[in-house]
């Protein structure tokens, strides 16, 4: 690994897809030594998603580079034992089931902070630990629907699981933050992450809007689109992306177009000016998609093709920023992985030296060796169905 800077952290990871897959990656591509404690069988279930190269889905190997997969049956006895012992030498623990499994399986931040005061313990889930909306089934779409989300984008699915994401994002602050405080006051502590609060902390424009609004907020009643802020259509069905929020680039757009008597209704909703956003559509829809980026050419103004995720994905690559690369695993081949997007002076994530996503087990006899268990008592594990992979 480039990264040196967590090489002394150990993080335990029991969660499943997105939200603790998103968590663990930073620390995992940062050099902590991240280990997956997956259920016997299956494991995590984002394995079983398709679509699959060679058996490893493109969900797992998104999200589980550089990181270790121990199997244990946590309902056992020795499983039990055993993922104490790993707490007793790990720095983090995160874990996304609902609240009172932990606690019923004898590993909950009250038993595992008896054993290691300084574990950060972070749990993810719904509406936080001592909700008791937190026990019902939910999902990402459930969760944007009830912020209100949904109600200002049409009511439209997202193709990224936004609240998931959020989680990711807020679960790792909030790990590097309680980290960071236990440096100082050699302390460690529970850290507790809602993903519906982490989705209405993104949201925080929205609702602060709909307060200055006198307590109202619609999809009409929000800054965009806007004439110069819009997706329009070209004559070939094509996309552009306006985002002319300057007044100098939307002055230079009409002054250009001939559409000077627009220059003061640069932020008009629709339904403020109906005619006007009839002449802009029309306007766009004059010319072909490519005739309007040959017209972009010498203007720097704020407007880009709408471009499919294919050819965003070769212009990604073509840049050579690093962001995004092929590399190379033994199981999948040749597989395309998107790394952090810290720029860092000090601290480097190579995508080129990442360890491709562990198979189920893998590290099961490797890890508890390391911490005292001999190899008679592994095997004994294994056939006694505590463990996996060996």
């Amino acid at each position: 690994m480039g990264a040196k800077s967590f090489s002394g952290i150990k993080v335990l990871d029991l969660t499943r897809y997105l939200p603790g897959g998103y968590t663990t990656q930073v620390f995992a591509d940062l050099g902590a030594e991240v280990i997956k404690v997956e259920d016997m069988g299956k494991g995590d279930f984002c394995r079983g998603d398709e679509p699959k190269i060679n058996g490893v889905s493109y969900y797992f190997s998104a999200l589980c580079r550089n990181k270790k997969s121990i199997t244990i049956n946590l309902k056992s006895a020795d499983g039990k034992r055993i993922f104490h012992k790993l707490a007793q030498e790990s720095d983090v623990i995160v874990e996304n089931f609902r609240p009172g499994v932990t606690k019923r399986l004898g590993i909950d931040y009250a038993e595992i902070k008896k054993i290691n005061p300084r574990i950060i313990y972070c749990s993810l889930s719904a509406f936080g630990q001592d909700d008791p909306r937190s026990l019902q089934a939910i999902h990402d779409v459930n969760l944007q629907a009830l912020s209100g989300y949904l109600s200002l984008n049409g009511g439209k699915l997202s193709p990224l699981h936004l609240a998931d994401v959020a989680t990711g994002m807020a679960a790792s602050q909030g790990i590097a933050i309680a980290l960071y405080h236990r440096e100082i006051t050699g302390e460690g502590q529970s850290v507790d992450i809602p993903m519906f609060d982490s989705l209405v902390w993104w949201l925080s424009l929205l609702t602060s809007r709909y307060h200055f609004q006198g307590n109202s907020i619609s999809a009409a009643t929000i800054e965009y689109p806007a004439l110069c802020y819009n997706i329009y259509e070209t004559k070939d069905k094509g996309l552009l992306a306006f985002g002319m929020v300057e007044d100098k680039f939307w002055k230079i757009f009409c002054e250009n177009t001939g559409m000077e008597d627009l220059i003061p209704k640069q932020f008009y909703r629709r339904q403020e000016d109906e005619e006007a956003w009839n002449r802009m559509e029309s306007l766009v829809a004059g010319k072909t998609h490519a005739e309007w980026l040959e017209w972009l050419k010498d203007k720097d103004i704020c407007i880009t093709p709408v471009k499919s995720m294919g050819d965003a994905i070769e212009d990604i690559l073509a840049s050579k920023t690093g962001i995004m690369e092929y590399v190379e695993y033994p199981i999948t081949g040749r597989i395309l992985q998107t790394k952090l997007p810290y720029r860092m002076s000090g601290i480097d994530t190579p995508l080129q030296e990442a360890t491709p996503p562990p198979v189920l087990g893998q590290h099961t006899g490797e890890i508890l060796e390391k911490i005292g268990f001999s190899k008679e008592e592994i095997e004994a594990f294994s056939k006694q169905g505590v463990v996996g992979g060996v």
